[in-house]
């Protein structure tokens, strides 16, 4: 009976292995990076909705305060873009995102929708190695493109 079992598992990791990956990507995602475990599920399984993004690691970010920092009120930052060594939590979220500064209030949105072409990729580090994944291999579902929002007061 185990053999059976094992040979249909095996069966399903060969004929499904890109929407297993996705799964796996969701769900060890959230222990890691739990914004782009939200917006790759929604992306995936949702119906196009905007999604409202926890802010809470946002408003720790490195990125997000260096470039906040620069804003003026009432300013924006369009298709704002960095190296993922930078902050690679955030890389896996949003990158590029728009930033905009309003009195205390930042507003962080990024229009997603994942290249179907192959030829865009993000670097996965799982700490002891690294691996590059294209972005298309989302599309093993039936994706719909969304924005993403983050609203927080400045620190």
């Amino acid at each position: 009976m185990i053999k059976y079992i094992l040979v249909i598992l095996l069966g399903l990791a060969i004929f499904f292995h890109k929407q297993l990956m996705v799964l796996c990507f969701i769900v060890g995602g959230w222990f890691v990076a739990p914004e782009a475990s939200a917006i790759l599920r929604h992306y995936c399984f949702g119906n196009g909705e905007t999604l409202i993004l926890d802010s809470t690691y946002l408003k720790r970010s490195y990125i997000i305060n260096k470039v906040g920092k620069t804003l003026k009120n009432g300013q924006t930052r369009r298709d704002y873009g960095f190296k993922q060594k930078y902050d690679w939590r955030l890389s896996y979220a949003l990158n590029p995102f728009t930033i905009s500064k309003k009195g205390k209030k930042y507003h962080i949105e990024q229009w997603i929708a994942f290249d179907k072409s192959g030829k865009v990729h993000t670097t996965l580090n799982l700490g002891i190695f690294s691996f590059k994944v294209e972005d298309a291999i989302a599309h093993a579902f039936d994706c719909t493109p969304f924005l993403v929002v983050c609203e927080f007061t400045a620190r």
